[in-house]
Formats: C-alpha cells, sequence, structure tokens
C-alpha cells in the first residue's frame, strides 16, 4: 500500500517539476552468445517515465485546450467527454504504476523505438523483464527507453526509488 501511495504521489507531482537534461545512456553489452538475445525494460519505470514525460504533458495540453474551448462553445457533451478523459486517465495511470492494468498505450507510443532497438541492438524481442526467460539471453534497455521518453534526473531517482521501497 505504501508502494502504491508513493507511486500515486510520483504521478501527482510530475506535471509540477522541471525536467532536468540528461546524457544519452549508454548502448547496453550484449552477450556474446549466438542465442537469441531479449531486450527487456523495468515496467514500473517505463510507466513512470511516461506519465512524466514531455510527451504525456502535450498530450494532457492539448485535452485541457479542448474542455476550454467546448466549455466555452457550449458543447456540454465534448466537455464531459473530455472531463471523463481525464478522471479515466488518471485512475488507468495508477492502476499502471501499481502493476494493475496493461500498459498498452504506453508500449504502442513506445512501438517504434522498440522496434529500432530491437533492430539497432540485434534483439530477438523487447519485453517486460517480468516476462523474460530468466535463464535467457537479456540486455536492459530500460536507460535507452528513459532517454527516449526525456526523463529527467528526477525521474530516473523516482524510479530508482520505487525498487527501494517495502512490498515491491
Amino acid at each position: 500500500m505504501k508502494s502504491l501511495l508513493f507511486a500515486l504521489v510520483l504521478i501527482a507531482t510530475s506535471l509540477s517539476l522541471p525536467s532536468s537534461a540528461q546524457s544519452p545512456a549508454a548502448a547496453p553489452e550484449i552477450p556474446a552468445k549466438s542465442t537469441a538475445v531479449v531486450g527487456t525494460f523495468d515496467r514500473s519505470s517505463i510507466v513512470l517515465a511516461y506519465y512524466r514525460s514531455p510527451l504525456w504533458d502535450a498530450i494532457l495540453a492539448d485535452r485541457r485546450f479542448e474542455l476550454k474551448a467546448a466549455k466555452a462553445a457550449n458543447d456540454s457533451a465534448r466537455a464531459k467527454e473530455l472531463e471523463k478523459y481525464g478522471a479515466e486517465s488518471q485512475d488507468l495511470a495508477m492502476q499502471q504504476v501499481a502493476g494493475k492494468a496493461p500498459i498498452d498505450n504506453i508500449l504502442a507510443v513506445l512501438q517504434t523505438e522498440i522496434k529500432d532497438l530491437t533492430t539497432r541492438l540485434k534483439l530477438s524481442v523487447v519485453v517486460d523483464s517480468s516476462t523474460a526467460d530468466p535463464g535467457g539471453a537479456s540486455v536492459d534497455v530500460t536507460p535507452l527507453l528513459l532517454d527516449w521518453l526525456k526523463a529527467s534526473a528526477e525521474t530516473r531517482k523516482m524510479a530508482a526509488e520505487l525498487h527501494t521501497k517495502p512490498g515491491r
């Protein structure tokens, strides 16, 4: 429960924290085996970084603009729809951080970058680390995905702290 509360606080404060420049992560070292290598990512880190990203900020800004325009035009149906989107998005984010909802919306956004990483690093696939074969050859691509999401130093610190909290 404390981890969920911590994650909710992280999301709630995400829009007000400034992002800071990050140097790109170095390409991960690929195992020298001739077997298939799987790229893995830490789900909670990616969820947190997505909802704190400039990309998500832009999506929210567009929705806020639409809501303001709908209200100005007295389009109560559209305003209600946009308000519902906001509430549902916040609920989904909380469920995803808690590990209780799929992250399909985030993976859809990352699809192009994941394909690029798969090709560039000669990976067979990129998957959530919790679903990877623990005995198979793998490489962590989380830092590269955090780079793509423009994760700030603060976001990276918060993601690391998620793993040090009791109950995780």
